[in-house]
């Protein structure tokens, strides 16, 4: 008996050679496919057997079809007469239903496991894209894209079920969505359109959409972007996708769906707001309809700390870069100031984002002097790591706003009168500094002080300690790279103890009495003093 490969090549060569008398034999061949799709969970990579004949059968019917293609047999338009008219219809109804929709139905839709020819049966779609583009047009040479192809394929990527297809999107984003600017183009406008029709398949209640549509769109290929690479996957694409607004509204549009889907993880509006000033924000049309989406991300109960804070980062990005009104936005950064956010993952981003907000001349000397204040009472609890990373940060705040040097240097404080300094110096110290105020612009921290960095140099570890006393040195230095504080934690800060070279060795803890001699005889004292000393490692 004839093996399934001698089966299929057999009926390959007879419709290669036979020519129209033997077009029945495709039937035969699609009809193959009705024999597994009867238990599509056989389908996996351990049925090794079952897979190297499906990718063969799908592999020679591709080949038969862009044979018939070239001979323009798939299009009926170009047909001379009513019988090839009829011949050249029931082909294309072949290739349409019997093979590609066979294929995209249930071996891109319909699989639940990963698997390979799922991938592979993306890639023949995909070629079934360029062959219809050349081949498919009005006439030979004619600007074509074969959107609804596209459109099908789309649809099975993103419609509801609860099989994970992210390793197929994924596929798709970095063998075709990231290279070839046509593909881009009309697979965000395909998409805006399928979002736009209620009777499609496509369902934002679930939160794998969000999922695969940042496996498609987070990286910087972008078809907008006049430094971006990218190639046209089609021969003679239309002038349509030369249209660079229609794409920046449809993309804007599909943006706005999906962070509309109210079943978005926690860890996907993590992802998607880590990438929003940069990858999104730039390339909308009217960047401030996010200003719902990310205030809603702020005040959204179950969002925590890292949300929040990635939310205000939105925010500022509008409010810099397209003026929009935000009020609140140090009130809500000044309330994110808690002991749990010195020990987030997000903490070095949060400590550029910091340096960022504050940066501006234009903000009152109260509001960035009870920024400093709450960051020094914070630092009383941190850990080491956390401490060394915010350190800079206040020196290079009290360089930016000099106003704020009253802080750790207040003239008035101190008498001019001498005889009245003792008198003084005794005085109870009350910090006017309120730490339960919510709105930093009356926390009354400039008439506080930074007594809290005075404590820090007394710290346990020495590295706090050195780094706290540059606050009782002139303030010569401009400003400190808060990047080279930003990825110190205890393993780093003991691995540096570890390897720090002692110039001076300590001294010994002897008693004073005897001035240590008694751990000596009186006899050749010197000599085992000697001995003793060379034999303690340091």
């Amino acid at each position: 008996m004839n093996t399934f490969k001698e089966q299929v090549d057999d009926l390959y060569k007879s419709i290669v050679d036979g020519g129209a008398k033997n077009y029945n034999n495709i039937l035969k061949l699609t009809s193959f496919y009705d024999n597994y799709n009867k238990d599509l969970s056989s389908i996996n990579d351990e049925n090794e057997d079952v897979m190297k004949n499906l990718r063969y059968l799908t592999h020679i019917l591709y080949k038969i079809f862009y044979k018939l293609a070239i001979k323009l047999q798939l299009n009926p338009s170009m047909a001379t007469n009513e019988k090839e008219a009829i011949l050249y219809k029931w082909l294309r109804k072949n290739y349409d239903l019997n093979f590609k929709n066979k294929v995209i139905y249930y071996y891109i839709g319909n699989l639940s496991n990963e698997n390979s020819l799922s991938l592979d049966c993306i890639d023949i779609l995909m070629k079934c894209i360029e062959l219809e583009a050349t081949f498919f047009a009005s006439k030979m040479g004619a600007s074509y894209f074969p959107n609804k192809t596209l459109q099908k394929l789309i649809i099975t990527l993103f419609n509801e079920s609860n099989d994970d297809k992210s390793y197929m999107v994924t596929h798709f984003s970095e063998n075709y969505y990231q290279k070839y600017a046509d593909v881009q183009f009309y697979f965000q406008i395909e998409l805006q359109s399928l979002f736009e029709e209620s009777e499609n398949n496509i369902k934002l209640d679930s939160n794998l959409n969000a999922g695969y549509w940042l496996a498609l769109v987070n990286h910087d290929n972008n078809y907008d972007d006049k430094e971006a690479d990218l190639d046209v996957y089609v021969p003679h694409p239309p002038a349509l996708m030369e249209n660079e607004g229609k794409f920046k509204t449809a993309f804007e549009n599909n943006w706005l769906n999906i962070l509309s889907n109210d079943k978005i993880t926690n860890e996907q509006f993590k992802m998607i707001l880590t990438i929003l000033h940069k990858r999104v924000i730039p390339r909308l049309n009217q960047p401030t309809k996010l200003m719902d989406f990310l205030t809603d991300c702020y005040d959204n109960k179950e969002s925590d700390l890292s949300v929040k804070l990635l939310a205000l980062n939105g925010l500022f990005n509008l409010m810099h870069t397209f003026n929009l009104e935000y009020p609140n936005f140090y009130t809500k950064l000044y309330a994110l100031f808690t002991e749990e956010l010195l020990h987030l993952k997000y903490r070095s981003r949060f400590i550029r984002l910091i340096e960022l907000f504050l940066r501006s001349s234009h903000l009152s000397i109260n509001l960035v002097a009870s920024f400093i204040k709450k960051m020094a009472r914070l630092l009383l609890t941190a850990s080491p790591g956390a401490i060394v990373s915010i350190l800079p940060l206040i020196y290079n705040l009290l360089k930016l706003h000099p106003n704020c040097m009253i802080l750790i240097h207040d003239p008035e404080y101190v008498p001019k009168n001498y005889e009245l300094y003792d008198k003084v110096k005794n005085i109870k110290f009350e910090d006017p500094f309120d730490l339960n105020e919510s709105d930093p612009e009356i926390t009354d921290a400039i008439n506080s002080s930074l007594w809290e960095i005075d404590t820090l140099m007394s710290h346990y570890h020495p590295n706090v300690a050195s780094l706290a006393k540059i606050f009782k040195q002139p303030f010569r230095k401009l400003n400190y790279n808060i990047e080279d504080f930003l990825d110190w934690n205890y393993k780093t800060l003991l691995e540096n103890e570890l390897k720090r070279k002692i110039k001076i060795l300590p001294s010994l803890d002897l008693d004073e009495n005897t001035k240590g001699n008694k751990l000596f005889n009186n006899e050749n004292t010197s000599e085992k003093k000697k001995t003793y000393l060379n034999t303690i490692k340091w």
